[in-house]
């Protein structure tokens, strides 16, 4: 940092970036001294390292009833240009800047670091503010009162302008709404004016964009059935063009996807149970993906041959003309023969094995979601409580995935009627055209006209809507299955977790004597072992009784408030859970994300008519946005601190970081 000597110009320095920030009373005087004043011996001007480099920002948060107002998981990625040592600016829980070393020392030029900095609710401000309003056949409601409920479900979103974050990224972000609504619960979503939405797996994909610098609010609409829909998604880039767009939600994506890696940084948590486990969930998806893949094709060809056998019996009841739609005498005939050993009871018996062993394909692919899960809170809490909680999980997976079968077997129930008579009568159309509209040797014709009803099993309309129907049917089976096999591997998982060699304390063994500031080292090394001291509390830290081999030195109270850590043991163990919810939802949304990408800019080239409007806008705004001051420039680094780009700091965290160039943001909301 440049200091001025009692110049006037030192002056005007400390003046304008007073002005700028409303400082403190305790930084006014760091300011004092550096406009040439004098300060008391214990304040110190901020230090900002010897290397050259630059800072990208990956910023998390979680919306509660609406708005951001958990903590902020914020991912940070330095790039060294000139080699030296690099110092990040955290803040405590009185919102004042704490400085701690990247890695702990220098780093080489070519080189890069990442940090992860936790931000305690309430101390920073999204660009972004997202409020989530809810109704359920027509007025407005709790979103509790929307989840499992039947009916007109509405969400409301207006995405705008936070007026009280200090940087400048609503000017020049991107803001992308996504979610997704599983098919079981509806098959069509209606929303505003630029909303896409499309079917993406056993889900409905919702995509909208919003303004950059402006209040953009959405309505969506569907008819529901026990509602429940994914996290909603909000993400913020930069991007002029649609191959920045793409390039930096899906890194933003990919960051997020990953955010539990980050944040354990490599901890050795119960390294046996989870080398177990890993192999258990590779195992598992396994079977799932060879499963799968016999039990799908298995299920396609049983359904047409069910379908040829249906219409071939109902063909041979025929009788007279035949006209364009379903002849009901014939029908009857054929429902006649499903009792007995007949062909057709034996196709139905067929056709129902092989929905059943397509659903029961997917409970692999739960049982290996359910291991992941817990290899991921492992890797974050360590084991204490798990057990109880794998197993209160396991009831309510098991519980909902009954309830959820039954539901999908009466949605094929009801699906499968309107199916079968869509589909006989565009048989008998096509069979009449066939005989000239009589029944005699109609039978001679039955496979043509099968074959030709297939083909209209996409361009016909009713065929369309009601197979589609059948189709969310077996989704709802299959997921309920999936989550039956979820369930029952929770249950495996409590008696392995209880079983472990390690119990409930969890990466005691072999944890450092002390807790650095950097977040990966206190959640890899620190957290779980601080947990298990059942003595930890005001007596234990740096210079407490006790010997070296069974006391953990406390993190220092700066660094417990930086981060959000409680100072007692039990309260860390809340810390982490909240932790683990948090992460999760980021995680979940990673994947919506991505999934909004490929709709928007499906080829990184393209873009959808909201999203070019928009990237216009972020041009012309980027355009009227000055260049960051210079921090190694004549005006002195505080000042560049303080004044940032145009008035508005780049640093999400704090201004005082002056090597910040952007920022990318991605908001979640809790699930139904």
């Amino acid at each position: 940092m440049m200091v001025t000597h009692g110049t006037r110009r030192g002056r005007r320095t400390a003046q304008i970036a007073a002005r700028v920030c409303g400082i403190t009373a305790s930084c006014a005087m760091t300011l004092a001294a550096v406009a040439g004043g004098a300060a008391p011996a214990h304040q110190a001007a901020y230090a900002f390292g010897t290397a050259t480099a630059t800072k990208t920002q990956d910023v998390f948060g979680t919306l509660h009833a609406g708005t951001i107002s958990g903590e902020l998981y914020i991912a940070n990625d330095f790039q060294i240009d000139q080699s030296g040592t690099v110092i990040d600016y955290g803040v405590t829980g009185a919102g004042k800047p704490v400085a701690d070393t990247v890695g702990g020392g220098e780093h080489a030029a070519g080189t890069s670091a990442n940090t992860l900095t936790r931000v305690s609710s309430g101390l920073k401000a999204m660009p972004w503010t997202v409020r989530v309003r809810y109704s359920l056949n027509g007025p407005n409601v709790d979103s509790s009162a929307v989840s499992g409920a039947n009916g007109l479900v509405g969400l409301h979103v207006t995405v705008s302008p936070n007026p009280l974050a200090d940087t400048d990224y609503a000017r020049t972000t991107i803001p992308v709404i996504a979610f997704t609504v599983p098919t079981k619960v509806t098959s069509a979503i209606t929303g505003s004016s630029g909303t896409l939405v499309t079917q993406n797996g056993t889900g409905m994909l919702v995509v909208a964009v919003g303004r950059p610098a402006r209040t953009t609010s959405f309505d969506f609409f569907f008819t529901a059935k026990h509602c429940s829909m994914s996290p909603l998604a909000v993400a913020a880039v930069e991007a002029s063009d649609t191959a920045e767009f793409s390039r930096s939600m899906t890194a933003l994506a990919t960051r997020a996807g990953n955010l539990s890696d980050i944040a354990i940084g490599g901890g050795k948590h119960d390294t046996k149970l989870l080398s177990r486990l890993k192999a258990m969930r590779d195992e598992e998806r396994d079977k799932a993906k060879r499963a799968i893949a016999a039990a799908d094709p298995a299920y396609q060809q049983a359904f047409h041959e069910y379908m040829a056998t249906y219409v071939t019996s109902y063909t041979g009841h025929l009788s007279g003309s035949i006209g364009d739609s379903t002849q009901m005498s014939a029908l009857l005939g054929t429902a006649g023969e499903l009792n007995g050993d007949t062909p057709v009871a034996r196709a139905v018996a067929d056709i129902s094995d092989a929905t059943n062993d397509r659903s029961v394909a997917r409970s692999h692919q739960g049982a290996a979601d359910a291991i992941d899960d817990t290899i991921r809170q492992i890797e974050l809490r360590g084991t204490t409580g798990l057990a109880a909680d794998l197993k209160r999980q396991a009831t309510a997976q098991i519980s909902r995935a009954a309830k959820d079968f039954k539901t999908g077997q009466k949605m094929m129930h009801d699906a499968m009627i309107p199916f079968s008579m869509a589909y006989t009568d565009a048989y008998t159309r096509h069979l009449g055209k066939m005989t000239g509209g009589t029944a005699s040797g109609a039978s001679a014709y039955a496979q043509r006209a099968i074959d030709q009803t297939n083909d209209e099993l996409t361009s016909n309309k009713n065929l369309r809507t009601d197979n589609q129907k059948v189709q969310a049917a077996l989704d709802a089976m299959a997921a309920a299955k999936a989550r039956e096999g979820q369930g029952k591997m929770l249950l495996t998982l409590a008696a392995l977790v209880a079983k472990s060699s390690t119990g409930g304390v969890s990466g005691a063994s072999g944890a450092p004597k002390t807790v650095t500031t950097d977040w990966k080292t206190v959640s890899a090394t620190g957290l779980a072992a601080y947990v298990s001291q059942r003595h930890a509390g005001a007596g234990v830290g740096a210079g407490s009784a006790g010997s070296a081999a069974d006391t953990l030195a406390m993190p220092a109270a700066a660094t417990r408030s930086l981060y959000g850590l409680s100072g007692r043991a039990r309260g860390l163990e809340t810390d982490m859970s909240g932790t683990v919810h948090d992460v999760v939802a980021v995680e979940t949304a990673a994947d919506i994300i991505k999934d909004a990408v490929d709709t928007l800019a499906p080829n990184g080239v393209s873009a959808s008519a909201a999203l070019t409007q928009a990237m216009a806008e972020a041009r012309a705004a980027r355009a009227t946005v000055g260049d960051p001051v210079d921090a190694q420039s004549s005006v002195g680094a505080l000042e560049a601190a303080r004044i940032g780009r145009d008035g508005a700091s780049r640093d999400v965290v704090t201004p005082v970081n002056t090597n910040t160039t952007g920022a990318r943001f991605l908001m979640v909301a809790d699930e139904l």
